[in-house]
């Protein structure tokens, strides 16, 4: 098969069952393309992970995008994109279009087995991350001092620092060892500059134009945190002028019963707000403008670390920066944890069997999520 088009078609399924926000996301991604797929290795994973944290933008689509792009150039990176992206952006549009309804007690109890089995995945990911990522006891301490620190200081901006400090304490501390594979880069950087360079002139232009789709690319662009961030940004630009307030919230709460990013919440603005005097491409618009951003973003940074990324000094820092993400990963467990999403035992026991199938690969993934929908449907 293709490179680009295997990318799609694993992107694709990701993008129909990966339930549970962008940490859920993450570690859906890491059982597909480490676990189950080898595309990367485990340190090459959380080494993109730790890049991710550092841009704008929707962080679990950019990780989706940048392994794309390892397996298969641009055009892998693009086909694994739009595969991750398209399932819920085509839901949103038909909401917006009036057709279909995620409400109901069926939903509501899929939702909730969704919620389960999600917790479940974040586990296995957690545990298989330590392991590789902070197998060591100074790497295992600096990603449980992360994990402290960001449990009480919750700023979504403080991810960014904390692994900024951990890959700095990574250059003094640890060993390059040989968790960082070497991988040649192509060229001078050229393309990523010049991709930096049409984000910020980008940027600079939507800042003087009030018009919906300048509006949702400013949001794309400042937004740090995942896709629960971006809500603000995005009301203030599209409410009253162009929708109500209950139209904009009713929109976003169907987007928490949809797979994939929350960015695609942009699909029901775009096709709300009648972009262009077509709903279609109203939506093709608004999506394109929250994700170019951070796209352009990544394509710059991927460009100018892969040549950085040989040295012994950014080997040293990767390590601590990778270790860290455990610690990011740990304390976002823990909140899904006690968030509601675990009402009682019999939700911790559920919760338990899911792992214990995960962990002994008894069903796919994929298959898993299916199969937790349908229970919570049926017991909830």
């Amino acid at each position: 098969m293709n490179s680009a088009l295997e990318c799609f078609w694993v992107a694709l399924r990701l993008g129909l069952t990966s339930f549970g926000g962008p940490v859920a996301h993450i570690s859906y991604f890491r059982e597909e393309y480490v676990t189950r797929r080898n595309w990367i290795s485990e340190a090459r994973f959380g080494e993109l992970m730790s890049l991710t944290q550092f841009i704008p933008g929707p962080g679990s689509s950019q990780l989706g995008a940048a392994i794309g792009h390892e397996r298969a150039g641009l055009p892998g990176g693009l086909a694994a994109w739009v595969g991750f992206t398209l399932p819920s952006a085509l839901v949103l549009v038909l909401v917006a279009l009036g057709i279909g309804d995620l409400s109901g007690d069926h939903a509501s109890g899929a939702l909730r087995g969704l919620k389960l089995v999600a917790l479940a995945v974040v586990t296995g990911a957690l545990l298989g991350m330590r392991k590789s990522l902070a197998p060591d006891l100074r790497r295992l301490a600096l990603a449980l001092f992360v994990l402290v620190i960001l449990w009480f200081f919750t700023a979504p901006w403080m991810t960014l620092v904390m692994i900024t400090f951990a890959g700095f304490v990574g250059v003094f501390t640890l060993s390059a060892g040989e968790e960082i594979e070497k991988k040649k880069t192509s060229g001078r950087g050229f393309l990523g500059w010049v991709a930096l360079i049409a984000f910020f002139v980008l940027l600079f232009l939507s800042l003087g134009d009030q018009g919906p789709l300048a509006g949702i690319y400013r949001a794309g662009s400042l937004v740090f945190g995942g896709g629960h961030v971006v809500l603000p940004l995005l009301q203030e630009s599209m409410v009253p002028e162009y929708m109500d307030k209950e139209i904009f919230l009713g929109g976003y709460g169907a987007t928490q019963g949809v797979p994939g990013p929350v960015f695609t919440f942009a699909a029901f603005l775009g096709a709300k707000a009648n972009i262009f005097g077509n709903p279609w491409l109203g939506a093709g618009a608004a999506l394109i403008a929250v994700f170019l951003p951070g796209m352009l973003l990544l394509g710059g940074t991927l460009k100018i670390w892969g040549r950085l990324r040989g040295k012994r000094w950014a080997q040293r820092a990767v390590n601590g920066a990778n270790a860290a993400v455990v610690g990011v990963l740990g304390v976002a467990l823990i909140r899904m944890a006690t968030d509601g999403t675990i009402s009682g035992w019999g939700d911790a026991l559920g919760v338990a069997v899911l792992f214990l199938i995960l962990s002994r690969k008894l069903v796919p993934v994929w298959a898993l999520v299916l199969i937790s929908a349908g229970g919570g449907a049926l017991l909830f």
